[in-house]
């Protein structure tokens, strides 16, 4: 499989969550983040750990990079898959140095690079925008979260919004259970939105979905019937945050 890579995207110093519509990019957006999926070789996953935690961390803090969370595929997804994310106030942050070359100078960036880059199947990244009209942000990070990636039809962006809005939010604010709606944008097919729920701990997802959880099974079908034109399921991931390479 062929590598993708940026002296950003092998840093990690990217962004959670998915993307911006072409309305949302003539906006200034708020909340927006660049998320990079990375896949490893199962031999190297541990070095790349090592890497993260003794040299891109605290070179990334060094570089002036506030704050970064990263989640490692859990139960249920791909091995070896880590989804890093990293907000960002204004694109033009990209024009200047990399973080890693702010902190370590360009041979130094580059031979950290070097090493990340031998542990690497492939990486991707693209902008993300969170959706907070439709999104219930707790003050704790989740330590598991289920992500559900959905396309929505052509031109059904804004009935998704309005029917989760009346439909699904006030049962989350309800439950105080975090949900964080993502659409994507560049690097990423701006159709697709990412729904992510916030779980303490695997054992609250035994019950089954959070919506059957909270409705019953004829309830949450009822709910999902609404949507059942305006939505198709891309995939289901469970993912754990690792404290450790976040910050």
């Amino acid at each position: 499989m062929k590598i993708r890579f940026s002296h950003l995207n092998f840093a990690g110093t990217l962004a959670l969550a998915a993307g911006l519509s072409g309305l949302c990019l003539a906006q200034t957006a708020q909340n927006r983040s660049r998320v990079t999926i990375t896949h490893l070789k199962p031999d190297m996953v541990n070095e790349w750990i090592d890497l993260q935690k003794s040299e891109v961390v605290p070179a990334l803090k060094k570089g002036g990079v506030k704050t970064r969370t990263v989640y490692s595929t859990g139960i249920f997804g791909n091995g070896g898959e880590y989804l890093t994310t990293q907000p960002f106030d204004n694109t033009a942050e990209f024009d200047g140095q990399s973080p890693l070359v702010k902190a370590l100078d360009a041979p130094g960036a580059a031979r950290l690079n070097g090493k990340l880059a031998k542990c690497l199947v492939s990486t991707n990244s693209y902008m993300s925008t969170r959706l907070d009209d439709i999104s219930n942000v707790m003050d704790t990070p989740p330590t598991v979260i289920v992500a559900v990636r959905y396309r929505i039809a052509q031109g059904k962006m804004q009935e998704f919004r309005d029917l989760f809005k009346s439909e699904l939010l006030p049962v989350y604010k309800k439950a105080k259970v975090s949900v964080t709606v993502n659409q994507r944008g560049p690097g990423g097919n701006p159709a697709d939105v990412n729904v992510v729920t916030g779980y303490a701990k695997y054992a609250e997802m035994n019950a089954g979905p959070f919506l059957v959880q909270q409705l019953g099974q004829a309830g949450a079908d009822k709910v999902n019937a609404k949507f059942a034109a305006i939505r198709s399921t891309v995939e289901v991931v469970v993912r754990r945050r690792v404290p450790e390479l976040s910050f």
